[in-house]
């Protein structure tokens, strides 16, 4: 069934009723309203029809925004409140639930690690029918979900085609089980992206790839593109997949959240030319107590000559003193060397840092704001 197939039989079933005066556009108004929408629009931005039936989802039909569409519409209050019961009637028995795109993602999110925060201003929360009754068949083989789903796939089609960030992220998590690659062909792709600046494709259609032969390749790219057209559109959640995978600079314009790794994302404005913010970012884990960072930031960004003391300092209140020579024995490949295994071994590890003094001042200040920055990781090691 389409969606204009849906409409046109709760168009038929009203009529039938008696309300004759209802035009195919006020059903889809009345049907959005029966959801919960207080418009069409609104619907079409944050929810989609699926291919289950509503009396199996618990939620009911909202009788009374039904019958304020109704008014709205010039019905008298008899005919408005006639032609709400009909439209809940139908529903309640023949109907199609309607999904919210958050719930239809945070149902996906709840059984990986990935895209578990929805937008502002919290997550959202997937209601029972919605992981089991749809997320649940959707993830039984691609060909069922062809099969079952229409609805659902034609609505989140249509959303994304009018550039629904969260529609594109949906789509992108339904076909990722039947797009996995592995992590060296991801980054090899992400490599050419970046060769040719170049961060979409042209869109493949559900039904393109239900005809073709070559299925897997076309699923992967439908994936791919949909994952960096919910980045482009702005989701966070995608934008910071399409960074760990592909290597997409959109997420350096994010402001800073704790979802981020810092060291990606130092590394990430390295490649794409932003040392900048590739000094933030290891500030960020600096001041968080990582010795390694602070090693980077005076050896390999040019730090000022105070803020190199202030990291120095810090390293010492942290028991990891940056100006004495850490030398380990390692094997070849790098790794510890172990004793019990045996083989040549090699001397890794660094060298003390040695730094020009500070006027007595100026070294005083430094000490004072590297204590400062020692309380704040000793209370924060204290509340974990």
């Amino acid at each position: 069934m389409t969606i204009k197939q849906y409409a046109f039989l709760a168009h038929a079933h009203l009529s039938a009723q008696g309300s004759t005066s209802l035009t195919r556009s006020q059903i889809h108004e009345l049907l959005a309203a029966a959801a919960g929408f207080a418009t069409h629009a609104a619907f079409h931005h944050q929810a989609v029809w699926c291919d289950v039936a509503w009396r199996d989802t618990g939620p009911t039909p909202d009788e009374y925004g039904v019958i304020q569409r109704c008014l709205h519409f010039g019905m008298s209050p008899d005919e408005a409140e006639r032609s709400a019961q009909g439209l809940v009637s139908f529903l309640s028995a023949s109907g199609y639930a309607p999904v919210r795109l958050e719930e239809l993602i945070a149902a996906f999110a709840s059984d990986g690690d990935d895209w578990e925060e929805a937008e502002e201003p919290g997550p959202a929360v997937a209601a029972d029918w919605v992981s089991t009754d749809l997320v649940g068949r959707i993830q039984q083989g691609f060909d069922a979900m062809l099969g079952e789903f229409p609805l659902l796939l034609e609505g989140l089609e249509a959303a994304a085609a009018r550039g629904v960030a969260s529609a594109h992220l949906a789509i992108a998590y339904l076909v990722e089980p039947y797009a996995g690659l592995s992590h060296e062909d991801d980054r090899r792709f992400g490599q050419e992206l970046r060769r040719r600046g170049q961060w979409s494709a042209e869109p493949v259609g559900f039904a393109e790839i239900a005809a073709g032969t070559d299925r897997f390749v076309r699923v992967v790219a439908k994936h791919r593109y949909h994952l960096l057209a919910a980045a482009r559109g702005g989701d966070r959640r995608a934008m910071l997949l399409t960074a760990e995978s592909y290597s997409d600079p959109g997420v350096l314009d994010l402001e800073p959240s704790d979802d981020m790794d810092p060291y990606e994302m130092a590394d990430l404005a390295d490649a794409h030319g932003r040392p900048e913010l590739a000094y933030q970012w290891l500030t960020v884990l600096a001041e968080e107590g990582d010795v390694y960072a602070m090693r980077a930031l005076i050896e390999d960004r040019s730090e000022t000559l105070f803020r190199a003391w202030v990291w120095m300092h810090l390293s010492r209140l942290l028991g990891r003193d940056l100006s004495q020579d850490r030398h380990v024995a390692i094997t070849e490949d790098g790794s510890e060397y172990d004793d019990d295994v045996g083989g040549p071994a090699y001397v890794g590890g660094h060298d003390g840092i040695e730094l020009a003094p500070l006027a007595a001042e100026e070294n005083t200040r430094a000490t004072k704001e590297a204590a400062q920055l020692f309380a704040i990781i000793e209370g924060r090691y204290k509340l974990t």
